[in-house]
């Protein structure tokens, strides 16, 4: 696999709300998804009882503790209006609003990213995106909170330890190749867009894995601008087992959900796992994610369509349902 990625090249946008959800739905804690293990609170917050156990609060310029116990929803689908308190952000696609005004930054890709009514996992809407035979690049989306050197979107003086963040995802019938890049959560360190810490999820043949890289040494980031994989320590491959991305397994909606824990500073205790389908795919917790770096916590995970190689050939993926929380989310039913 060669670890290479383009930046969508959109103007940052304000986002005036965290959920691009419909009115009508509730959200209810439900048995499915979620981690047994917890991490370790922030500084400042305080212990609060979110969807899988206790966690730090959101609010505030605390950190996020992790979260015990099973968590995640179930029942009712789209997004849930309000948001949980343990919840930063969710986008259903329901809204007829421009889905632009939703991301810091929206790649359309010409048009070839877009909301249509084709397809949904919830509701009637989701996000299609058509990969042009040999194209690498075709679009993404970008969320930024908490406090963020490159600008934020929500939750603005939070600084977060702990997150969990979910998609559905669904490839065409037929689909061919694996498709490089789907999603990552970073704590950017500089305006230049510089990273203490990434936690990629992107695929492997046919199966996702999580490749997890950090850029402190001691206190000090060493990374330089964007994706600079030069001074990247790359931590483990993670391979999952569910063949997502083959074609026998295509033309089906899949949930994934990542989660991040940074280290506590100056230990090897940070997490990182993800589950398809509810379902544990793999998981590391010995992870020196930032050294003692403490500047800023995790503030930003991106839905990709990056394909290193090129698609071989025209298709189709669709995304729905994407949320971040400090809490386990789950799968709907």
């Amino acid at each position: 696999m060669i670890r290479s990625i383009g930046l969508v090249g959109i103007g940052a946008v304000t986002l005036a709300a965290a959920t691009g959800c419909s009115e009508d739905e509730t959200w209810t804690p439900g048995p499915t998804g979620g981690s047994s293990a917890g991490g370790s609170a922030g500084t400042g917050g305080t212990t609060t009882t979110g969807g899988g156990g206790s966690s730090t609060s959101s609010s505030g310029t605390g950190g996020n503790g992790g979260s015990g116990g099973s968590g995640g929803s179930s029942g009712s689908r789209l997004c849930p209006n309000p948001l949980p308190s343990s919840w930063i952000f969710c986008d259903d696609f329901e809204s007829s609003d421009p889905v632009a005004d939703r991301y810091f930054e929206f790649g359309a890709d010409d048009g070839d990213f877009k909301r249509v009514d084709s397809e949904s996992w919830s509701g009637s809407h989701a996000m299609e995106v058509v990969f042009q035979s040999g194209e690498v690049e075709a679009g993404g989306m970008k969320v930024t909170f908490g406090r963020n050197p490159i600008g934020t979107q929500m939750q603005t003086s939070a600084d977060f330890t702990d997150i969990y963040w979910r998609m559905y995802l669904k490839n065409q019938d037929n689909w061919t190749g694996s498709p490089a890049k789907l999603s990552r959560a970073t704590a950017f360190a500089g305006s230049d867009w510089s990273q203490a810490m990434i936690a990629h999820l992107w695929s492997s043949g046919d199966v996702l894995i999580g490749d997890p890289a950090g850029c402190v040494s001691g206190s000090s980031v060493q990374c330089q601008g964007y994706n600079d994989f030069n001074n990247l320590d790359w931590l483990g491959q993670l391979p999952g087992s569910t063949p997502i991305f083959s074609t026998a397994g295509s033309g089906m909606w899949r949930c994934i959900e990542g989660h991040a824990t940074l280290n506590d500073p100056g230990n090897s205790n940070g997490v990182f796992e993800f589950w398809i389908d509810g379902t544990l795919e793999n998981r590391a917790d010995d992870l020196d994610w930032r050294g003692s770096w403490t500047e800023y916590g995790i503030n930003a995970v991106f839905f990709e369509n990056y394909w290193n190689s090129g698609s071989p050939v025209e298709q189709r993926r669709y995304f729905d349902d994407i949320a971040i929380a400090t809490v386990p989310i789950g799968c709907t039913t």
